[in-house]
C-alpha cells in the first residue's frame, strides 16, 4: 500500500516519550511527521498494507525495519539452525 500523505504519530505519555528520546536519541514524534524512521534513520512512506502503516504511526519503523523486527519465528528458528548446530547421530 503506497501512501505520502503525512501520517501523525499515535500519542503516549510525556515520560513515555522521554524514555524513547532517551534511548534512541530522536524524539518519535517529529521523527514520524517527517516520515523518517526512528530506527534506520531511511524514509517511511511505503508500507505494505493498512496494519504497517499503524505501526508506523505507533513505533516510527519503516517497512524495511517492520519486517526485520516481526519476522515470523519459524524464519528466525531456520536461519539460527542453518550450519551451527549439527544433529548427533
Amino acid at each position: 500500500m503506497k501512501k505520502k500523505e503525512k501520517i501523525e504519530p499515535i500519542p503516549k505519555p510525556s515520560q513515555i516519550e522521554a524514555l524513547l528520546t532517551l534511548i534512541s536519541g530522536k524524539d518519535r514524534c517529529k521523527t514520524i511527521r517527517a516520515n523518517k524512521c526512528t530506527m534506520c534513520d531511511g524514509d517511511a512512506n511505503t508500507f505494505r498494507d493498512e496494519l504497517s502503516r499503524k505501526e508506523y504511526a505507533i513505533s516510527g519503523m519503516c517497512q524495511k525495519c517492520q519486517d526485520k523486527v516481526f519476522k515470523p519465528d519459524t524464519e528466525k528458528k531456520e536461519k539460527k539452525s542453518n550450519g551451527k548446530r549439527k544433529s548427533k547421530k
